[in-house]
């Protein structure tokens, strides 16, 4: 008995093969803490003089299923990424931001979902909440440094180092070929709780490829409890004009991205 076939044919766009992996975290999971957009903004933030810092770490298979919600698919080695973005001049002042992400995919798309995120500027927070739907929290300190043969991210809270990382021995590239895939946040929206999709534009000024080290990570500060970082992967730098996108789309929690994204502008009119 022939079955249809999912890929390859015009039924590409309309079926989830039974084989498809997707995230298992429950909506009230993954809205508990979430931010609230206020409104949909429609027009980006251009930031200049950005430095820049990301790591990926393989975690143990399978272990960032329970951390996704259902509409993102996990991918089948399970991928830490963890980001860092110094931000010399922003409208709430110098600002650095340390992130903590799983990867994953939003139809074919690759991205990371935010799982928290840190700063240790308080004015940054009300604007990177509402405005773009960041999981954030004020920390002591963020700080990341650039020396000619290292770059470090380190991240201290209430006394305590809640991540460190370094990205070592700099190999001068184009950046064109980095991932710096769109982030995935949770969010109560304008149109109710959403998935948003959370691009920035990077021109780059300067981009290394690097060997990453991880020096300290403490999951329970980071939504991650229970992940545990195994095997280094990537790391890259660099320095870059950038700009935070404006939120174009933005999906259902419960239904594959594939099926449940819309253009955000299109639903507020509704």
């Amino acid at each position: 008995m022939s079955t249809k076939t999912p890929t390859g044919s015009s039924n590409t766009l309309t079926m989830i093969p039974d084989w498809a992996d997707f995230g298992k975290a429950g909506a009230d999971e993954v809205m508990a803490g979430a931010p609230t957009i206020t409104e949909f903004v429609s027009e980006g933030l251009p930031l200049e003089g950005a430095k820049f810092i990301q790591v990926v770490y393989e975690a143990p298979m399978f272990s960032g299923d329970w951390y996704l919600p259902e509409a993102l698919a996990p991918v089948k080695n399970t991928f830490l990424s963890w980001r860092g973005i110094a931000l010399p001049d922003t409208p709430w002042g110098p600002t650095t931001l340390a992130e903590t992400r799983l990867v994953c995919r939003a139809g074919f798309r690759p991205r990371v979902f935010l799982l928290q995120a840190r700063t240790d500027n308080a004015n940054a927070l009300d604007e990177l909440r509402s405005r773009w739907g960041f999981t954030i929290s004020e920390t002591d300190e963020v700080k990341l440094r650039r020396y000619h043969d290292i770059s470090s991210l380190t991240v201290v809270d209430q006394g305590e180092t809640i991540l460190e990382f370094t990205a070592a021995e700099p190999i001068t590239t184009s950046g064109s070929a980095f991932g710096m895939n769109a982030s995935i946040h949770a969010a109560h929206t304008p149109i109710g709780p959403r998935l948003v999709q959370v691009g920035i534009d990077y021109t780059f000024k300067k981009a290394e490829i690097c060997r990453p080290r991880l020096k300290a990570f403490k999951p329970d500060a980071w939504n991650a409890d229970g992940l545990n970082a195994a095997y280094p992967v990537s790391a890259i730098t660099g320095q870059a004009d950038v700009e935070l996108r404006e939120i174009k789309f933005a999906s259902e929690l419960d239904k594959p991205a594939l099926f449940g994204t819309s253009q955000v502008n299109k639903d507020s009119k509704e």
